[in-house]
């Protein structure tokens, strides 16, 4: 059996947290609503065409569970972390009743009708893309002691440094906690906003094992000091993505790389090129989505 599943939870304004992303997950919010129709109608099309289950997961009993029982156990985490580590407890959850699963982030709009279970062999590992944008592992190896201090004292005057959203903060965020645990700290950046995979890999992952002392190591690598300056502690964070990257390397499952094709990140620029399959409406403008769809024919 096969699954398509999604998520949409509708936060309160207040949820969010009052810091340099706030406009931006405002604004996210009401794009979110205003097109709700539109999304959920393409991905359940999708499914239908392929002939796969879809299911939609919202703000039900199960997820008010979920973030009460986070928030009272990691109060330093954030309501958009939180979602993102639901929906990894949502793979696990339904790994249990289907043999293949897709998951889609909301803001994922399918383009094509070709079955994507039938593009991969889904048994040779997790399917999913990898998001090096800028490089990020070449950041601090290039730069020189001298240039890592004036780095330092930098921030300390402005404050300034890497989204905790970035590739960069991602790929040392996740080398630090391999370091601490003796690997040699080379991993992946991935964009969880698509993942492909078979219930036994998803089971071989083993994210959840261990959690709580895997949310405290990252806890203490970004608050206390140690190896990473200061501008770079300041960046990581407790997202899904670097604890998914750190798994992938622990439990040693192989890596499946979604093509461009299959996992398109509309993010900078509006633009969808021939070919695509599946569009990643970061930057939320799905008015050009919309174009396109209606354009195509789609």
């Amino acid at each position: 059996m096969r699954l398509i599943f999604s998520i949409y939870i509708e936060f309160e304004d207040n949820d969010f947290d009052n810091n340099k992303d706030l406009s931006k997950n405002l604004h996210n919010k009401k794009q979110f609503k205003d097109n709700y129709n539109f999304l959920i109608t393409k991905q359940q099309q999708y499914a239908k065409e392929i002939n796969v289950d879809y299911k939609i997961f919202t703000n039900d009993n199960n997820w008010k569970k979920y973030r009460t029982k986070f928030e009272k156990e990691y109060p330093y985490i954030s309501k958009y972390n939180i979602v993102n580590f639901y929906k990894i407890h949502l793979l696990y959850e339904m790994s249990e009743v289907y043999d293949e699963i897709a998951y889609l982030d909301f803001d994922v709009v399918p383009i094509t009708k070709e079955n994507i279970f039938n593009f991969y062999n889904l048994k040779n590992g997790i399917v999913c893309k990898v998001n090096h944008e800028q490089e990020p592992k070449t950041y601090l190896n290039l730069l020189s002691i001298e240039e890592i201090k004036n780095r330092e004292k930098w921030y300390k005057q402005t404050n300034s440094t890497f989204s905790e959203r970035s590739p960069t903060a991602k790929y040392w965020n996740c080398k630090a906690m391999l370091l601490d645990e003796g690997y040699d700290g080379e991993n992946d950046v991935y964009n969880t906003g698509i993942i492909l995979s078979n219930s036994k890999n998803i089971k071989k992952l083993n994210y959840f094992n261990d959690f709580k002392n895997v949310i405290l190591q990252m806890h203490k690598l970004k608050t206390e000091n140690g190896l990473w300056p200061l501008f770079i502690r300041d960046c990581f964070g407790y997202d899904n993505e670097t604890l998914f990257s750190f798994k992938m390397k622990q439990n040693n499952v192989r890596l499946v790389k979604m093509d461009d094709d299959w996992h398109h990140t509309m993010h900078k620029w509006s633009y969808i090129p021939s070919g695509t399959k599946m569009v990643h409406v970061i930057n939320k403008d799905f008015k050009h989505v919309k174009e396109y769809v209606k354009k195509n024919n789609i």
